[in-house]
């Protein structure tokens, strides 16, 4: 039986070898395909997770209406007003740092926490003027929460540390203000205030808008050049498990009047566009191996018709329909295995040079994704193929009769 397959494979080399590198090519698009883009997904979902932490507290955003207002001006007295109050409170700070501080301290949960103060200042060198995020936070505290430490490409973020004038900025704002390590700048606040800074250290995030408009220093230097004291914009938290952040920051939102909310719920829509994403290449592959499946169709078709006259001698001799339709069944399985798994080394090969391009990502190299999944997907769907591909020419081939056959060459 099998050697009458290899035979009817082999019988028609050119039909058989593009149905075969079409399988290979599917199979080895899938693996490239889906490496890439989960291997970016994967990128993208570390550096969310792992820059902003898995949980961050914030002030809430609350905006003042004429019902917020009620029973605060004239108390059990009707009020008119001619300009409906509009627009949001002004506090943009933590209302109660030091009890959160208590509460994580204390949570079976995290396993870190990073407070810091942010503001929006104005630094200034010679003829560059530009406005950034002046970041405060604890050095050490910072790095237990975030994989900030790969980032940086000079310095030592411990620097920070003592209240001192100093700075960390990134290469992109550097290369703009024409400033290079240990030169000074100019950070002036809302209020006037100027304060020189040294730059004592730089990072790159492979984030054009992050690496120009951000600096960062220690919490105590900028609550000091804010005017403000104890202080705190955000608390950044890391816990156990990522995937509960949500339903943590769910259950201590309702908690506090503090904004909580997870990595996932902060980036909802670009979670939703890698769902997309996801749509698009699952639909892109499967048609691509739909393609491959019709092609093995049409091999095993012609090859049914015009090997009739073999299905007849083998019905004459004791094939049965079963037999008839196993014959021609194994033909794709043969084709659609050994090219499935020429597919899955060629989809190796491949990633693993795309893994060595330089990419337009900071100091990153393509991401590809190693997941063992991707291989028996791809495997799986070109077998799959093979075989539904081949019923049908299989099960035209066990209805034939040899009388018929005969009947019909004459």
């Amino acid at each position: 039986m099998w050697f009458v397959a290899l035979k009817h494979i082999f019988s028609r080399k050119s039909q058989t070898m593009l149905t075969f590198l079409a399988i290979v090519l599917g199979a080895g698009g899938y693996v490239v395909f889906s490496g890439m883009q989960l291997g970016f997904q994967q990128y993208m979902v570390d550096r969310l997770i792992e820059r902003s932490g898995h949980i961050n507290i914030s002030p809430r955003d609350e905006f003042i209406t004429a019902e917020s207002l009620d029973g605060v001006f004239f108390k059990g007295s009707g009020v008119r007003w001619l300009n409906r109050p509009s627009g949001r409170r002004s506090s943009s700070r933590l209302t109660g740092a030091a009890s959160w501080y208590r509460m994580l301290d204390s949570n079976s949960d995290v396993v870190a926490y990073s407070p810091q103060i942010d503001e929006q200042v104005i630094v200034s060198r010679g003829n560059y003027t530009g406005t950034v995020s002046l970041v405060g936070i604890d050095p050490d505290k910072f790095l237990s929460v975030t994989n900030f430490a790969s980032d940086i490409t000079s310095g030592s973020l411990s620097s920070l540390g003592g209240g001192s004038s100093v700075v960390f900025m990134g290469e992109i704002l550097m290369e703009y203000m024409g400033v290079k390590l240990n030169d000074s700048i100019n950070v002036s606040t809302s209020d006037g205030r100027v304060t020189p800074m040294k730059i004592v250290g730089t990072f790159d995030t492979g984030e054009h808008f992050v690496d120009r408009r951000t600096l960062y220093a220690s919490t105590a230097t900028v609550q000091r050049i804010l005017g403000v004291s104890g202080e705190i914009s955000e608390i950044i938290v890391k816990v156990k498990d990522f995937s509960a952040a949500a339903d943590i920051a769910t259950s201590w939102d309702a908690l506090s009047s503090d904004n909580v909310e997870s990595w996932d719920q902060l980036n909802k829509d670009r979670l939703s566009m890698m769902n997309t994403q996801d749509v698009v290449r699952n639909v892109t592959t499967t048609t691509f191996i739909l393609i491959v499946a019709f092609g093995i169709y049409n091999i095993l078709n012609m090859v049914v018709n015009h090997k009739k006259r073999d299905i007849a001698i083998l019905r004459s001799i004791g094939y049965d329909s079963n037999d008839t339709v196993f014959l021609f069944l194994i033909q794709g399985v043969i084709i659609g295995i050994t090219g499935g798994l020429a597919g899955l080394l060629l989809g190796y090969i491949s990633c693993s040079y795309l893994e060595t391009l330089k990419i337009p990502m900071g100091r990153h190299r393509m991401i590809i994704s190693w997941d063992y999944m991707i291989y028996v997907k791809g495997f799986s769907l070109v077998v799959g193929a093979s075989i539904i591909a081949s019923f049908f020419p299989a099960r035209t081939a066990g209805r034939l009769s040899p009388i018929e056959i005969i009947r019909g060459s004459d």
